[in-house]
């Protein structure tokens, strides 16, 4: 989750001092004009334009959350932090298919080969992943073997005794890890210039 506290970032204490409650109103409505509409709209760009997620899959796990209210200028656009399936960046692979699976999660990036995983149709319930996503990427582990460097494959799914799911990102780790620092002053910015617009509106009605 990410939130936006309004008063702290842009200094309204004078606006609140002189004219509270059209100070509240109008900053209210702007942080909710903007987070719910432009603002949402940059973050979601900006995750895409980090991970391969698959057309339209951010729009619906990056959304407006909680609306500011005049007596609670804070508001919220919410992610969903379950992981994504790592067969969701799969590339040129089968159900079935052997002698390993390419993925690659970064855009832009090159991508890895993973000769000991394969696809697998999963039966409902069987992924830990933020969708009913019924294909899996697994793989298969030795005696000791881990993977991606994890000691403890205890918590992870599994198909078998030694098989497991595989996860990428999800789109909240993209939002907090890589995109929330960049965008965030921009989004601001433009709360700040619809609030002094709409303040300025409320004073002509």
């Amino acid at each position: 989750m990410l939130k936006v506290n309004l008063a702290a970032l842009l200094g309204l204490e004078e606006f609140l001092n002189d004219d509270p409650e059209r100070t509240r109103k109008a900053a209210s409505l702007a942080m909710n004009d903007v987070l719910s509409g432009a603002g949402l709209a940059r973050f979601r760009r900006a995750v895409n334009a980090e991970v391969n997620f698959p057309a339209g899959y951010v729009d619906d796990r990056l959304t407006f959350g909680t609306k500011a209210t005049a007596s609670n200028l804070t508001a919220s656009i919410v992610a969903r932090q379950r992981p994504t399936s790592l067969a969701r960046f799969a590339t040129g692979a089968s159900i079935g298919s052997k002698g390993g699976v390419s993925v690659r999660v970064k855009k832009g990036g090159g991508g890895a080969f993973m000769k000991n995983a394969f696809l697998v149709r999963l039966r409902a319930g069987a992924s830990a992943s933020d969708d009913n996503f019924n294909t899996g990427l697994a793989i298969r582990l030795k005696p000791g073997q881990t993977v991606l460097g994890k000691k403890d494959t205890s918590n992870m799914v599994r198909l078998d005794t030694n098989v497991v799911l595989l996860y990428g990102p999800s789109v909240d780790q993209i939002v907090r890890n890589e995109v929330a620092e960049a965008e965030t002053p921009e989004v601001v910015d433009a709360i700040g210039t619809e609030f002094f617009r709409q303040y300025a509106r409320s004073a002509v009605r």
